[in-house]
Parts: C-alpha cells; sequence; structure tokens
C-alpha cells in the first residue's frame, strides 16, 4: 500500500505537467508562504515524526524552504537495505534537525533542483545494552523535488516530494555498539513527502 501510495503521488506530478495554474498577474507578483508536514519518514518509522517545511515561492516561482526534521527511528527502519544506517539489529535512533534549501524550476514549474544548508544531530542507542552514540554536524548539499499545487482541486493544497542528498562535515565513524555497527555517515539522503498549504 505504501508503494501504491508513493507511485501515485509520483504519476501524478508527470500527468498534465503543462497545465500548470499561471495565476493573475497580482497574484505572479506576490509571495506565497506555505506549511507542511512531512509523511515521508513518517511512514517509514511507524508514524514517530513531527517533521515539516515551512517557507515562501517567490515571484519567479523560486522556493525558500527550512525544514525540520524530529524522527525516532525504528530498529527495522535503520537496519534495512533501505536506510542502511545499521549492519546488524539492536538499535534504535533519532534523527533531529534543520535544512533550508533554494529551489530553482527545471524544464517546468514542478521540477525543482535546489542547494541546501543544514545541521543534524544522530542518535543511536542499543535497545538492551547499555550503549549509545551521539553526532553534531553541519551539512552542505542538494534536493531534487517535484511539486503539485491545487491538488484535488483544492486551492493551495499541494505536495513535494523531495530527494536531499548532503555531505556531513562531521561524519560518524563506523561504531560497533553491541554487535551491530553503525556505518560510516559522510553521505546522506532521504525520500521526503510533505502534503501541505500555500497561502
Amino acid at each position: 500500500m505504501k508503494k501504491a501510495f508513493a507511485i501515485l503521488f509520483i504519476l501524478s506530478s508527470f500527468i498534465d505537467v503543462h497545465a500548470q495554474h499561471e495565476g493573475s498577474s497580482q497574484s505572479a507578483s506576490t509571495f506565497h508562504p506555505f506549511v507542511a508536514y512531512e509523511l515521508g519518514e513518517a511512514m517509514f518509522n511507524r508514524f514517530q515524526s513531527y517533521s515539516g517545511e515551512i517557507g515562501v515561492r517567490l515571484p519567479n516561482h523560486h522556493l525558500l524552504r527550512l525544514t525540520h526534521m524530529n524522527v525516532r527511528l525504528t530498529e527495522k527502519h535503520l537496519s534495512s537495505s533501505f536506510a542502511g544506517a545499521v549492519d546488524g539489529s539492536g538499535v534504535k535512533g533519532t534523527f533531529w534537525g534543520f535544512e533550508a534549501f533554494y529551489d530553482v524550476p527545471l524544464l517546468w514549474k514542478s521540477l525543482y533542483l535546489g542547494p541546501s544548508i543544514g545541521y543534524y544531530r544522530s542518535a543511536y542507542e542499543h535497545v538492551t545494552l547499555p550503549a549509545e552514540l551521539e553526532n553534531h554536524s553541519m551539512t552542505l548539499g542538494a534536493a531534487i523535488s517535484i511539486r503539485e499545487t491545487d491538488l484535488f482541486g483544492i486551492q493551495g493544497l499541494y505536495y513535494t516530494l523531495s530527494l536531499p542528498m548532503r555531505l556531513s562535515l562531521n561524519p560518524i565513524k563506523e561504531t560497533m555498539l553491541g554487535e551491530a555497527t553503525i556505518v560510516n555517515s559522510t553521505f546522506d539522503n532521504n525520500i521526503w513527502l510533505f502534503i501541505g498549504y500555500e497561502f
């Protein structure tokens, strides 16, 4: 069901991409703030997430976004081949931080590319042993995103499917927690799905 949900959103972004709402000349010259809740990390971690984004769409359709991640990472997600953060089992964690993006439309107004700068705190703890690891780091990166507005004919309702990729300036070195290994985190990426409203 999760795959079907993700595929539905990806396909909808490519359907009728040239039928974008142009708006009036007055709305084209104004700023449009937006706010959203993040569902991607939430779905992967049993909805133990309080993450989202705020930002503004500029008159030239560029986006300034500030994302906040506050996710309790499950043992299953961390040890999955998808996340690849832990080799082994018995470790859970948290992912907390902020990241700012400046997104520029590419080819059409639904596809964006933007540089980013962020700060993240990653913490891991063994579920049965008194072993833990915490790391703080600034990050530099970029994201490619697909954004659609006025979903289901509701003006302002939008989603953004984003793939941020980042380089950690203070990466986690490979560390053992019990029998599990926290892998090196020099390069990191996520899949984020924001659902929100643009004013």
